[in-house]
């Protein structure tokens, strides 16, 4: 089975992109004291990131039928966002009130949920034939 496809290149690519101008905006909004900024940046990040999966999962899906509940995704954002931001820190692009724990904390937490959608994933498709639902096939 194919599980890197072009459609999700192309969104950690994206995400990529968003991730940094996310980081850019997070930094300065913390440098400036700026809680409008920062809130800001994160609730447009969220929403971009939705809109992102979406559009590349629902194409990817087109191209690729497989039923994997969206983990693929989920796991690209998980190592995009994670690298970009070590990355934002090692290359000292924070703001000097910005620490570096929270984003150990951040991927811990992230980490164990994204722990269970991998158990949710192989649960679904224990319970799937060719990524068709039993009920479904037999019916």
């Amino acid at each position: 089975m194919k599980t890197i496809t072009l459609f999700l290149i192309r969104f950690a690519l994206s995400a990529t992109a968003l991730t940094i101008i996310f980081r850019y905006g997070l930094s300065y909004g913390m440098e400036n004291k700026s809680a409008f900024v920062v809130a800001s940046a994160a609730i447009i990040y969220g929403i971009t990131m939705f809109i992102l999966g979406w559009y590349f999962g629902k194409k990817d899906g087109e191209y690729l039928p497989i039923y994997d509940v969206g983990f693929r995704f989920h796991f690209t954002t998980y190592l995009v966002f994670n690298t970009v931001s070590l990355l934002w820190f090692v290359l000292g692009l924070n703001a000097h009130n910005e620490k570096v724990k929270i984003i150990y904390i951040t991927a811990i937490i992230w980490g164990a949920v994204l722990i269970t959608h991998f158990l949710f994933f192989l649960w679904t498709r224990k319970n799937s034939i060719n990524n068709l639902y039993k009920e479904d096939l037999f019916d």
